[in-house]
């Protein structure tokens, strides 16, 4: 089958579902990212709160530890009056024995923490501020930075953060820290303050890794979805083209077909308007000599039987008139007509026939027929046609049904004999020109029907019929008041 583009609207359509498709994949991809990133959000804010809860502990617990060690060198300050050297690591204030004296104490940083060295990490430290001091000491005695913890407690706030660079000052790694301060009662050493600055780099590297989870489920997703999209655009794009290509083919069938027919009406027709000019003439010389005869036997008994013989000259004058103007491309006219009307007229014609073939014909017409707007004569040559032929297919002593009722919008006209019946095969076939079964038949009487129910803006349809015999049905549309 060769391959054709699309028509325009066709392509459009393909086009709009193509984007259709890509919105599609794209709103998922970006559903899948938002979901992933709102997800990661919410687990690192629920980690920055669980951290900053865990050195908020922290600072109470080493407060209530370094507020009993305090305790401790209260009760039992050094019993000397000399003031005691200076060492690292080491905070040196003055205070008032209970004998009145004034004794230098010396208190170790390091030994009011048990475990002290535990304490410090890379990520995480502790520091202390003495009573009076502008800044915060490390575990060791050491300087911890420009005073920005000192900063924090002057300000009144117990927790807060500090930037990347103030936690490398700290001695942390480039990354933003918690602080949490919290207040020990020294007793005669004063209040004391404990600080615990832990680095956010976990958190932060995992959020990282978390958005990189979300970026590769992203991807995966994304290639997923595309992948998926290109295949089922190619499913669709494939099914359209299949079905274009099938549309094409039945419309080059249905051309066909309908060329086909339209070359066996004007080959039927040319032959009809043939047929009708020859009929012509000999159909004049009888009118002439049925005239004469009709003048010779003026008020006698065969004189009815002339004027029947004239009547059925004009009538086929008429038919032929109708198939000439048919086949010079003009539709006969029409008029309304009433189907009882032309059962009778068709059964006054073919009456003989039936009593020669001695085959009973019944009618059975339903009462209140709407009329139907035909050419009247060649409709009754249509049904002279069926009815011809179901009395030709009955065998002596049979009986032809001709039924008229009304189906929906349609006046159905069907012809039922007791014959051999309709081959299945035979059903289209019967219906076009030059097929016949009958020994001497030419084909051309239910082509012909089916011509004038064509032109009737009706059809023609044959059936076999249980147990034998056919059906043959004319169908016309009735007449719209």
């Amino acid at each position: 089958m060769t391959r054709r583009p699309f028509a325009p609207a066709e392509r459009s359509r393909v086009r709009i579902s193509g984007l259709v498709l890509l919105l599609g994949a794209v709103l998922s991809v970006a559903t899948v990212a938002l979901v992933g990133i709102r997800f990661e959000d919410a687990e690192s804010e629920l980690a920055m709160e669980r951290e900053q809860r865990r050195l908020g502990n922290l600072a109470a617990l080493l407060s209530v530890e370094l507020a009993g060690e305090l305790a401790n060198i209260a009760r039992d300050p050094p019993q000397t009056a000399d003031p005691p050297a200076a060492e690292s690591g080491a905070w040196i204030t003055r205070v008032t024995a209970g004998d009145g004296r004034e004794l230098d104490v010396r208190v170790q940083i390091g030994d009011l923490f048990h475990a002290a060295d535990h304490l410090d990490s890379t990520d995480e430290r502790v520091f202390v501020l003495p009573p009076g001091a502008a800044k915060f000491f490390d575990l060791h005695g050491l300087s911890a930075g420009p005073g920005v913890l000192a900063g924090l407690v002057a300000s009144g706030e117990d927790t807060g953060m500090l930037s990347d660079e103030q936690a490398l000052q700290l001695g942390l790694p480039a990354y933003p820290a918690f602080v949490s301060v919290a207040a020990a009662d020294g007793g005669l050493l004063g209040t004391w303050r404990v600080a615990v600055v832990g680095s956010t780099h976990e958190e932060v590297e995992r959020d990282r890794r978390g958005m990189l989870r979300v970026i590769i489920k992203v991807l995966l997703t994304g290639i997923t979805t595309a992948a998926f999209g290109y295949f089922a655009f190619r499913e669709f794009r494939a099914q359209v083209m299949a079905r274009h290509q099938l549309e094409l083919a039945e419309q080059r069938r249905a051309g066909e077909e309908v060329l086909a027919r339209e070359n066996r009406t004007a080959t039927m027709l040319t032959l009809a308007s043939g047929v009708a000019h020859e009929v012509g003439t000999p159909l004049g010389l009888i009118r002439v000599k049925a005239e004469a005869l009709l003048d010779a036997l003026q008020d006698s008994p065969e004189e009815e039987d002339v004027r029947t013989i004239l009547g059925q000259v004009d009538r086929l004058r008429d038919v032929v008139q109708g198939f000439l103007r048919a086949a010079r491309g003009r539709m006969p006219e029409q008029a309304p007509s009433a189907p009882a009307a032309l059962v009778k007229s068709v059964c006054d014609l073919i009456a003989h026939r039936f009593q020669a073939a001695e085959v009973e014909l019944q009618v059975e017409i339903a009462p209140d027929m709407p009329e139907v707007r035909v050419n009247a004569l060649l409709v009754e040559h249509a049904l002279v046609n069926l009815l011809v032929n179901a009395c030709d297919a009955s065998p002596k002593g049979a009986c032809v049904t001709l039924r008229v009722r009304q189906e929906g919008e349609d006046v159905v006209f069907e012809v039922l004999d007791e014959g051999e019946g309709v081959r299945e095969e035979d059903r289209e076939r019967l219906i076009k020109p030059f097929f016949s079964r009958k020994a001497h038949g030419t084909g051309l009487g239910l082509a012909l029907t089916n011509e004038i129910a064509r032109m009737s803006r009706g059809s023609v349809t044959l059936a076999a019929r249980s147990p034998h015999g056919a059906i043959a049905t004319l169908r016309l549309p009735r007449e719209v008041p």
